[in-house]
């Protein structure tokens, strides 16, 4: 062995690190993988689809601080993963329909944006699969939400009827299944802090009922 040369075991060490180093920022601050566990998001997603998640999109936070440089806030139809209000070591990922300052109305299953009734064209029912592997039906729509096109689930029944105005710093966001969500018809609103990032892709997709993967799924980019 050369006298300046590294021992093997030392070479192994700082690779391993670097390469620890280098997936920890990426995770922290470039994209992150997130599954979906819930039927929330249907007909957009799926129970059992893999996503990843631009960490930057909406600035970066320092990790395990709501520290968050260059912020840049977040746009109507934005699909968001963001830390849960009500117990932060949970994710959750909805729908931003609501900016800081916005006047948002709820009311017989119809959204409405500083008084604009968001436009709903009805397409077909609907069957999906819930997380515990039973069936529901709903009715399919196609919602407009400014310049974002996007399908929603509705039942002839209202889940939570509101008015809300969002505070500043802070968004409205509910599930694309409107009756099969748990969202800032509850809980309130997202502060800009808790966002953790913007959802880009799914890059795979497994069906947990039918025990197969979703190839058409692959690839799809969301809006």
């Amino acid at each position: 062995m050369e006298e300046n040369q590294k021992p093997v075991w030392r070479e192994w060490l700082e690779s391993i690190i670097v390469i620890g180093l280098l997936a920890f920022v990426i995770r922290s601050f470039i994209v992150a993988p997130f599954k979906i566990p819930s039927s929330s998001m249907v007909p957009t997603l799926e129970v059992g689809d893999y996503l990843f998640v631009l960490r930057y999109s909406y600035g970066l936070r320092v990790p395990f601080t709501d520290l968050q440089f260059a912020a840049s806030e977040a746009k109507h139809g934005d699909v968001v993963v963001f830390d849960y209000p009500e117990d932060r070591s949970k994710d959750y990922i909805k729908r931003i329909v609501g900016l800081p300052g916005d006047h948002i109305g709820y009311h017989g299953n119809r959204l409405s944006v500083n008084g604009h009734l968001m436009p709903l064209k009805k397409l077909a029912v609907r069957p999906y699969y819930l997380g515990d592997k039973s069936i529901q039906v709903s009715m399919e729509f196609e919602e407009q939400l400014f310049d974002v096109t996007h399908h929603v689930l509705r039942q002839s029944y209202t889940l939570r009827d509101g008015d809300w105005t969002v505070p500043e710093g802070h968004y409205m966001v509910l599930g694309d299944n409107r009756n099969n969500s748990r969202d800032s018809r509850f809980w309130g609103f997202v502060p800009q802090e808790y966002l953790v990032g913007k959802a880009a892709i799914v890059w795979w997709s497994w069906d947990h009922v039918k025990g197969e993967v979703r190839w058409d799924r692959l690839g799809t980019v969301l809006h």
